[in-house]
């Protein structure tokens, strides 16, 4: 079975998940594409809504109810799941496989807290698959996804301040099988673009709208009916609309990025497919004079057990690095795994698990790359902004950051009847520093004196959500 996604598709965090219900029997609209609407309300509760860090003397994470109703609808003529358009390998009558689909939900606080309340905010967005003439000697795939994230930020603080953003994602791919499909080429044109909405013109969030534009190409033979060889390599350009006007100036610069990997893809036992891939990545970030760039080995092992039609288990391994909003780039190194199974009572079981060591590279080099004037240019005794001036932790010295990251995700879903459906989900962030960022700030004292004293943010969290899901889905 082909699969039509976005390639490394990052796993979402707690903030940004628009929690729905796995569609029902759909309504037919002509002789082959269904019509799948559905509509839910989830209750739960957050119990660190800015994702602060517990351990921090002045930090004190704030726990939150919260309401969220969801609605969604898709068209299609084949079946999607987990963003995924399940297209047939094999030639078919059809000339076009194809799927619409858009979500929205509105996260509603229940809590007394007015910073908490203004956090309150609309996530949704739309995606397209289409894929032309599927399975044919010469075939076009399309994917694209336009959504906008509500996310608090990591520090409590008034509505205005947060990481709203407008996230979009798109490629489109050329697929040539000459001699009789044993021998497979293709080439992607993909872009990407990320506006923070910005409502303070604070500088930091300004310096993280970026542009991306890039392609892959791809090489596979394939030896054995379901098994290939496969070698890939794509270029990635990415160019930051705010930061980098002037050399030198921001954390974030622009970049290209390139990913050389080749391996194995296909089936090795009867219910058991191996991707098997290694390569090496080069990243240059030409306009930093004090880097660094990262030139290192990447790939991935990943396994997949499908015992029967029900069930599915995927594991795997990977080191990657892509480009990051805070420094240069980041390098990940970790293992996943993936289970869904669906009871003979219609229950749907699905877990998802992920942990990484992170390691952040290219950190602003204070009072050089970070922009920051702590000069009172209009005279009220306040600073103008608030200035990093002194980071610590393991790596500070080298300008780097590390982190340890796990997340997981575990849901029950159990339909009622033809249209019902209830679900249970618990997710789970955790990141492990002991990475801490010293800031110089405005603090006003008991005299209503503004008085210039250390403010630090310190890096690690952990956050959990629990959800309730009532649906209706058709």
């Amino acid at each position: 079975m082909v699969v039509l996604a976005w390639p490394g598709r990052a796993l979402a965090g707690p903030e940004i998940n628009i929690p729905r219900a796995e569609d029902g029997p759909g309504i037919k609209v002509g002789q082959r594409s269904t019509f799948h609407p559905g509509f839910a309300l989830v209750t739960g509760v957050d119990t660190n809504v800015f994702s602060e860090d517990s351990a921090a003397p002045l930090e004190d994470p704030n726990a939150a109810a919260f309401l969220m109703p969801t609605g969604w609808m898709g068209v299609g003529n084949r079946q999607f799941r987990d963003g995924l358009l399940m297209s047939p390998p094999e030639r078919t009558e059809r000339n076009l496989d194809y799927y619409f689909g858009t979500i929205l939900g509105f996260r509603q606080y229940l809590a007394k807290n007015r910073n908490i309340l203004g956090q309150s905010r609309l996530s949704g967005g739309v995606q397209a698959r289409l894929a032309f003439l599927p399975g044919r000697r010469f075939s076009v795939n399309f994917d694209g996804d336009l959504f906008r994230y509500s996310q608090p930020p990591n520090y409590e603080a008034q509505p205005q301040y947060n990481f709203n953003r407008i996230d979009w994602k798109g490629q489109l791919t050329f697929i040539g099988r000459p001699g009789g499909g044993r021998f497979g080429i293709q080439v992607g044109l993909r872009n990407q673009a990320l506006k923070f909405e910005n409502r303070t013109d604070d500088p930091y969030l300004r310096r993280g709208d970026r542009v991306l534009a890039g392609f892959i190409t791809e090489a596979k033979w394939r030896f054995l009916p379901k098994s290939a060889i496969v070698f890939s390599y794509g270029m990635d350009w990415t160019y930051y609309t705010q930061c980098c006007v002037e050399i030198g100036f921001g954390r974030n610069e622009d970049n290209f990025a390139h990913r050389i990997v080749g391996g194995f893809r296909g089936q090795v036992f009867k219910k058991v497919i191996l991707d098997a891939l290694a390569g090496y990545g080069l990243g240059y970030y030409r306009s930093d004079p004090n880097g660094p760039n990262f030139s290192s080995v990447i790939g991935e092992l990943s396994l997949t057990y499908f015992p029967n039609a029900r069930s599915l288990f995927n594991v795997a391994l990977y080191r990657s690095f892509q480009d990051s909003l805070l420094g240069n780039y980041y390098i990940d190194l970790g293992a996943r795994l993936q289970a869904r199974y669906e009871f003979k009572w219609r229950m749907i079981g699905t877990v998802g698990t992920w942990v990484a060591g992170r390691r952040y590279a290219g950190l602003a080099v204070l009072g050089f790359e970070d922009g920051c004037d702590t000069a009172d240019t209009n005279g009220d005794g306040q600073l103008d902004r608030a200035c990093p001036v002194m980071y610590t932790g393991t790596g500070a010295d080298q300008f780097q950051r590390r982190d340890t990251l796990f997340n997981l995700n575990l849901k029950l879903e159990q339909p009622i009847k033809r249209i019902w459906s209830v679900a249970l989900q618990y997710d789970m962030a955790i990141d492990v520093s002991d990475f801490q960022t010293e800031y110089l700030a405005p603090f006003i004292d008991e005299n209503q004196m503004y008085d210039e004293r250390p403010a630090i943010d310190f890096a690690g969290f952990n956050r959990h959500v629990v959800m309730i899901l009532g649906a209706v889905r058709i």
